[in-house]
């Protein structure tokens, strides 16, 4: 399996950003994403722009395409999609019809975009303000926007704090969500430690970058990805024990030079048990099992499932010492992943 690092909420001149579509990409390369979304407001209309700077350029990224479908209601962000639709017919007390029409246009994958953003009357409309009843429509949630800089700047204001919790609670509910971050640039962005998106991918997946972003939207629907500031953390049942792994090659933040100074806590939490436990990283790739963990988790979700979400931290289980989330373990009795 393979790290790939993704940006899934950008806007370029062709709604509201400052950088033009061609810019953005090129700004994707020189940042060394792999795959990047362009998800303008309402429109497809830079999708071509994008992938011609990429072809005539030989740009070493993938686009993958969609759209922000922003609404008084909230923002949804459509990935996979090439063509916008007509939302007039949206209804905010019932919105799945138009999240099925959003399918039936093309959209692979389907999430919600900063859904606990200050809103009204501050940002009119960026507040998930949608009555969702059958959760199974949406893919993914974005806990962490990080458009107005660090959690101290824009935590708040953004809601990602809350945007965390409750895809958590989605998820030990038995809902298939995946978490990811967004910068959802508008203008180019700062170096600042947020937290960033990586998609989880088999070993082949990278190798033909054409194949790249539906190998994305692949890791979306299963799953698997962790928002992080460095490591890259992986969880897995296997019998009653919990398997992570954790990868700390990542230059980011030159977290491939930090982690020995690190002191991590893994927090892991169930429908029934809550653990902290301090791990202790001593190679570059750590595989470390956690026996009998999985047997403590009696209470299964709607689906008869067991489900554990983790977040990884430095020293204390405080929310500015977090370091990576978004990760998720599924099981039957007896330790099968699903």
């Amino acid at each position: 399996m393979k790290y790939q690092r993704v940006e899934l909420h950008n806007h370029s001149t062709e709604s509201d950003g400052e950088m033009t579509a061609a810019e953005l990409m090129r700004w994707a390369e020189k940042e060394a994403y792999g795959v990047i979304a362009l998800t303008d407001h309402n429109t497809c209309s830079g999708h071509e722009k994008a992938e011609k700077t990429i072809k005539e350029e030989q740009l070493h990224i993938d686009l993958l395409k969609g759209v922000e479908v922003t609404t008084f209601y909230g923002h949804i962000l459509a990935l996979g999609m090439e063509h916008m639709v007509d939302f007039t017919d949206l209804d905010p007390k019932a919105p799945e019809k138009f999240l099925r029409k959003l399918r039936a246009a093309g959209a692979g994958v389907i999430g919600l975009a900063h859904p606990f953003c200050i809103g009204r009357p501050v940002t009119a409309g960026c507040r998930m303000d949608l009555e969702i009843h059958d959760w199974n429509q949406i893919d993914y949630i974005e806990v962490f926007n990080t458009s107005g800089g660090t959690e101290a700047m824009a935590g708040k204001i953004m809601g990602n704090r809350r945007a965390l919790e409750f895809w958590e609670e989605k998820v030990l509910e038995g809902y298939h969500l995946a978490a990811v971050s967004g910068k959802d640039i508008h203008q180019k962005p700062q170096k600042l430690p947020v937290m960033i998106t990586y998609a989880l991918l088999e070993d082949d997946a990278e190798e033909d970058m054409e194949d790249a972003a539906k190998a994305v939207l692949g890791a979306l629907m299963r799953q698997k990805t962790v928002v992080t500031k460095g490591p890259m953390l992986h969880a897995w049942a296997e019998q009653d024990n919990l398997w992570i792994e954790v990868e700390h090659s990542s230059e980011y933040e030159k977290w491939n030079e930090k982690w020995k100074n690190c002191n991590p806590v893994l927090w892991i939490r169930g429908r029934h048990v809550e653990k902290v436990l301090p791990l202790c990283f001593t190679k570059c790739v750590e595989k470390i099992k956690l026996p009998g963990i999985l047997h403590e988790e009696q209470e299964t979700d709607q689906y008869g499932y067991h489900t554990m979400v983790l977040r990884l931290y430095d020293g204390t289980c405080q929310y500015e010492n977090l370091l990576a989330a978004g990760i998720s373990v599924r099981w039957k009795s007896g330790g099968k992943e699903e």
